[in-house]
């Protein structure tokens, strides 16, 4: 069962608008709402990883980073993306496996300025989606 939540992102990142835009095409039910993290106002909003992460917030106040939160936000969506979802988070819970996803999670975050741009390149993603030297 899909639940709402907010999706928190960064921004500047190509990579990420990007995933963002894909992500909104698909939520036929509008169960997620999307925002760059430059625009959020929760209390705790100075205490999170937005510089290296996606962040997403359930209605309940459950928190989810890195590999936790794209599951999350794949579980709220329709159709295999739902199965997806909740096959990685129902894997999350072993603690290895976690650390495993949130590794290649952080591989491409780290990465991303580079993926952004060679998907641009390559005319995979359009050129708003180019990332500028910082």
């Amino acid at each position: 069962m899909s639940t709402p939540l907010t999706l928190v992102y960064d921004g500047d990142c190509g990579l990420c608008r990007a995933c963002v835009r894909w992500v909104e095409r698909r939520d036929g039910a509008k169960l997620i709402t999307t925002m760059p993290s430059a625009n959020c106002t929760w209390d705790d909003a100075n205490t999170l990883p937005f510089a290296t992460t996606v962040v997403v917030r359930r209605a309940d106040g459950d928190t989810l980073v890195r590999s936790s939160a794209v599951a999350a936000t794949l579980q709220s969506l329709p159709g295999v993306w739902r199965l997806i979802g909740t096959l990685v988070l129902s894997l999350n819970t072993v603690a290895p496996v976690r650390k495993g996803f949130d590794t290649l999670y952080d591989a491409v975050a780290r990465h991303r300025r580079m993926i952004s741009n060679g998907l641009v390149r390559l005319g995979l993603l359009d050129a708003s989606c180019r990332i500028e030297k910082a």
